[in-house]
Protein backbone atom coordinates (compact mmCIF):
# COMPACT_ATOMS: atom_id res chain seq x y z
CA UNK A 1 0.00 0.00 0.00
CA UNK A 2 0.98 3.04 -0.53
CA UNK A 3 1.58 6.29 1.44
CA UNK A 4 -1.48 8.25 -0.53
CA UNK A 5 -3.36 4.95 -0.38
CA UNK A 6 -2.62 5.11 3.42
CA UNK A 7 -3.90 8.59 3.71
CA UNK A 8 -7.21 7.79 1.69
CA UNK A 9 -7.78 5.24 4.17
CA UNK A 10 -6.65 7.23 7.37
CA UNK A 11 -8.93 10.51 6.26
CA UNK A 12 -11.85 7.86 5.32
CA UNK A 13 -11.88 5.93 8.75
CA UNK A 14 -12.07 9.75 10.43
CA UNK A 15 -14.79 10.91 8.34
CA UNK A 16 -16.49 7.62 9.32
CA UNK A 17 -15.67 8.30 12.63
CA UNK A 18 -17.36 11.53 12.99
CA UNK A 19 -20.00 10.43 10.97
CA UNK A 20 -20.80 8.14 13.36
CA UNK A 21 -20.63 10.06 16.61
CA UNK A 22 -23.16 12.92 14.67
CA UNK A 23 -25.49 10.60 14.04
CA UNK A 24 -25.33 8.64 17.25
CA UNK A 25 -25.80 12.28 19.31
CA UNK A 26 -28.52 12.66 16.93
CA UNK A 27 -30.35 9.06 17.93
CA UNK A 28 -30.22 9.67 21.43
CA UNK A 29 -31.71 13.15 21.42
CA UNK A 30 -34.44 12.05 19.08
CA UNK A 31 -35.84 9.83 22.21
CA UNK A 32 -39.73 9.87 21.97
CA UNK A 33 -40.35 11.62 25.85
CA UNK A 34 -41.65 14.59 26.95
CA UNK A 35 -39.67 18.04 27.50
CA UNK A 36 -39.80 19.60 31.24
CA UNK A 37 -37.70 21.82 33.10
CA UNK A 38 -35.57 21.37 36.21
CA UNK A 39 -35.07 24.12 38.48
CA UNK A 40 -31.28 25.31 38.51
CA UNK A 41 -28.50 26.54 40.50
CA UNK A 42 -25.85 28.25 38.15
CA UNK A 43 -22.01 29.09 38.25
CA UNK A 44 -20.32 30.31 35.52
CA UNK A 45 -16.54 28.56 35.79
CA UNK A 46 -14.22 28.50 32.74
CA UNK A 47 -12.05 25.47 31.48
CA UNK A 48 -9.05 26.56 29.06
CA UNK A 49 -9.19 23.03 27.47
CA UNK A 50 -13.05 22.64 27.38
CA UNK A 51 -14.06 26.29 26.90
CA UNK A 52 -16.77 28.57 28.59
CA UNK A 53 -19.61 26.51 30.54
CA UNK A 54 -22.30 26.86 33.19
CA UNK A 55 -21.76 24.98 36.02
CA UNK A 56 -25.59 23.82 37.18
CA UNK A 57 -26.55 22.40 40.29
CA UNK A 58 -30.46 20.70 40.59
CA UNK A 59 -32.78 20.29 43.07
CA UNK A 60 -32.76 17.12 42.20
CA UNK A 61 -29.63 16.35 42.57
CA UNK A 62 -30.04 15.61 46.62
CA UNK A 63 -32.10 12.50 46.19
CA UNK A 64 -32.82 11.54 50.08
CA UNK A 65 -35.11 8.66 48.84
CA UNK A 66 -31.61 7.20 47.39
CA UNK A 67 -30.24 6.87 51.18
CA UNK A 68 -31.10 2.92 51.44
CA UNK A 69 -29.50 1.88 48.14
CA UNK A 70 -26.29 4.49 48.71
CA UNK A 71 -25.95 2.76 52.55
CA UNK A 72 -26.51 -0.99 50.59
CA UNK A 73 -23.19 0.32 48.36
CA UNK A 74 -24.87 0.93 45.36
CA UNK A 75 -23.67 3.61 43.07
CA UNK A 76 -25.97 3.86 40.63
CA UNK A 77 -29.56 4.57 40.97
CA UNK A 78 -32.81 5.45 39.14
CA UNK A 79 -34.42 8.65 40.30
CA UNK A 80 -38.25 9.03 39.95
CA UNK A 81 -38.92 12.51 38.56
CA UNK A 82 -42.77 13.41 38.81
CA UNK A 83 -44.69 16.83 37.88
CA UNK A 84 -44.53 19.29 40.78
CA UNK A 85 -47.41 20.70 39.44
CA UNK A 86 -45.51 24.12 39.55
CA UNK A 87 -45.12 25.66 35.87
CA UNK A 88 -42.30 27.26 34.41
CA UNK A 89 -42.50 30.50 32.49
CA UNK A 90 -39.11 30.46 29.77
CA UNK A 91 -38.86 32.06 26.32
CA UNK A 92 -39.62 29.13 25.05
CA UNK A 93 -42.74 28.84 26.41
CA UNK A 94 -44.19 27.07 29.62
CA UNK A 95 -43.03 23.66 31.05
CA UNK A 96 -43.77 22.08 33.67
CA UNK A 97 -41.24 21.67 36.25
CA UNK A 98 -40.39 18.00 37.73
CA UNK A 99 -38.78 16.97 41.21
CA UNK A 100 -37.46 13.70 42.45
CA UNK A 101 -40.10 11.49 43.74
CA UNK A 102 -38.17 8.43 44.13
CA UNK A 103 -35.32 6.06 44.40
CA UNK A 104 -34.70 2.40 42.97
CA UNK A 105 -32.39 0.48 41.88
CA UNK A 106 -34.13 -0.65 37.76
CA UNK A 107 -36.58 1.87 36.71
CA UNK A 108 -40.32 1.90 36.66
CA UNK A 109 -43.19 3.48 34.73
CA UNK A 110 -43.05 6.92 34.59
CA UNK A 111 -40.03 9.13 34.29
CA UNK A 112 -37.21 7.48 35.67
CA UNK A 113 -33.44 9.46 34.93
CA UNK A 114 -30.53 7.39 35.72
CA UNK A 115 -27.92 8.63 37.90
CA UNK A 116 -24.52 7.64 39.53
CA UNK A 117 -25.06 8.45 43.72
CA UNK A 118 -23.04 9.34 46.27
CA UNK A 119 -22.29 10.76 49.97
CA UNK A 120 -21.38 14.01 50.19
CA UNK A 121 -20.33 16.55 53.54
CA UNK A 122 -22.54 16.22 56.33
CA UNK A 123 -24.30 12.73 54.90
CA UNK A 124 -25.82 14.17 52.26
CA UNK A 125 -26.49 12.36 49.16
CA UNK A 126 -25.69 13.64 46.04
CA UNK A 127 -26.73 12.33 42.32
CA UNK A 128 -25.10 13.15 39.13
CA UNK A 129 -26.64 12.77 35.92
CA UNK A 130 -24.61 13.91 33.48
CA UNK A 131 -26.17 17.19 32.68
CA UNK A 132 -24.32 19.28 35.33
CA UNK A 133 -22.23 21.54 32.52
CA UNK A 134 -23.69 22.94 29.52
CA UNK A 135 -21.29 24.65 27.20
CA UNK A 136 -22.02 28.22 25.72
CA UNK A 137 -20.84 30.55 23.82
CA UNK A 138 -18.43 33.00 25.08
CA UNK A 139 -20.98 36.15 24.04
CA UNK A 140 -24.24 34.15 25.23
CA UNK A 141 -25.52 35.97 28.13
CA UNK A 142 -26.65 33.22 30.16
CA UNK A 143 -23.13 32.46 31.16
CA UNK A 144 -23.73 35.27 33.20
CA UNK A 145 -27.32 34.61 34.95
CA UNK A 146 -27.46 35.00 38.25
CA UNK A 147 -28.24 31.96 40.90
CA UNK A 148 -31.73 30.37 40.11
CA UNK A 149 -32.79 32.64 36.99
CA UNK A 150 -32.59 29.89 34.81
CA UNK A 151 -34.30 26.52 33.93
CA UNK A 152 -32.87 23.12 32.24
CA UNK A 153 -35.48 22.47 29.53
CA UNK A 154 -34.82 18.84 29.91
CA UNK A 155 -36.02 15.43 28.61
CA UNK A 156 -35.17 11.92 29.27
CA UNK A 157 -32.93 10.30 26.69
CA UNK A 158 -32.14 6.61 25.43
CA UNK A 159 -30.90 4.56 28.73
CA UNK A 160 -32.48 6.72 31.14
CA UNK A 161 -30.13 9.53 30.52
CA UNK A 162 -31.35 12.98 30.88
CA UNK A 163 -30.63 15.47 28.04
CA UNK A 164 -30.47 19.14 28.16
CA UNK A 165 -31.88 20.28 24.98
CA UNK A 166 -31.31 24.44 26.26
CA UNK A 167 -31.05 26.83 29.22
CA UNK A 168 -33.75 29.23 29.16
CA UNK A 169 -34.03 32.55 30.68
CA UNK A 170 -36.69 32.49 33.32
CA UNK A 171 -40.32 34.83 32.98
Amino acid sequence: MTGQQKLRVFLGAQLLFFAAWGAWLMYSRSAASAEFALDTVPVDPRDLASGTYVALNYQISSPEACRPLLEAGAAEAFVELKDSGRRQNTAAGTLPVYQAAGCAAAPGAGVWARAEIYGGFAGRINARYGIERFYVNENDPLKNSAAGSVAARVKLGRGNRLTILGLEKKI
